[in-house]
């Protein structure tokens, strides 16, 4: 059955990512009449034609199986069950912003466990310069590399020639549930444009919450046939 997310989650979604919208409506209009795609992010992403299937909030998440720092393979069956995955998109380890996020989320890597929830960042730096970056900050989740923007394809953060002419990822935040659903995307409009850790820590206690409450909703039972005499 395929997964659907409530109401009251929607709404939460579009509090959260109003920001986004209200910077690229002028953008989007546009796009329509171009023939290029537009995301909440820092460009058009690519014509019509080369456009990959970008997966949605309340779709399957897709699998991956990344190269991290230290030179092990991150599948995300590995991901601990009843976990929920933050994966942070990041720009590069040259970014000072993407620094600055990174060594914030290592500051409060300890708030996320108690929800449930770990961190994986994820990047087109090659596996060297993602080892380097983590051998000078030490970072208490992985830094996974995808020179083939393949992950960062899925979810729509591609930022064609971002970088010295290098196509790169935007920053973009996606939260997957521990039923493999994404729950929480968010891709930034500029180098700046991301979620706080504080963002998406309220994300996650609130779609537990939701969660909660479904579950504990009494169900209707159908009615019986033929009805009363």
């Amino acid at each position: 059955m395929k997964a659907s997310i409530p109401i009251s989650e929607s709404f939460f979604i579009m509090y959260i990512t109003a920001r986004a919208f209200k910077k690229t409506i002028a953008a989007g209009i546009l796009s329509l009449l171009s023939g290029l795609v537009f995301l909440a992010g820092c460009g058009p992403v690519a014509s019509v034609s080369n456009v990959v299937k970008v997966v949605t909030l309340g779709q399957k998440a897709p699998d991956f199986s990344l190269e991290a720092s230290d030179g092990r393979f991150l599948k995300s069956s590995d991901i601990q069950p009843g976990w929920f995955l933050v994966l942070i998109f990041y720009r590069g380890s040259w970014c000072q912003a993407c620094q600055n996020q990174l060594l914030n989320l290592k500051d409060d890597f300890p708030k996320f466990a108690p929800l449930h929830a770990t961190l994986a960042a994820v990047s087109v730096d090659s596996v060297e310069d993602s080892a380097a970056f983590n051998q000078q900050w030490r970072f208490p989740f992985p830094l996974l590399s995808d020179p083939q923007l393949k992950l960062i394809d899925a979810y729509g953060a591609r930022h064609p020639q971002g970088h010295d002419g290098k196509d790169i990822s935007r920053p973009t935040v996606v939260i997957i549930d521990p039923d493999k659903i994404v729950r929480f995307k968010y891709i930034g409009q500029s180098p700046v444009d991301r979620p706080t850790d504080d963002e998406i820590l309220f994300a996650i206690q609130q779609i537990e919450k939701m969660d909660a409450a479904a579950k504990a909703a009494p169900t209707s039972s159908p009615a019986a046939p033929g009805g009363g005499q």
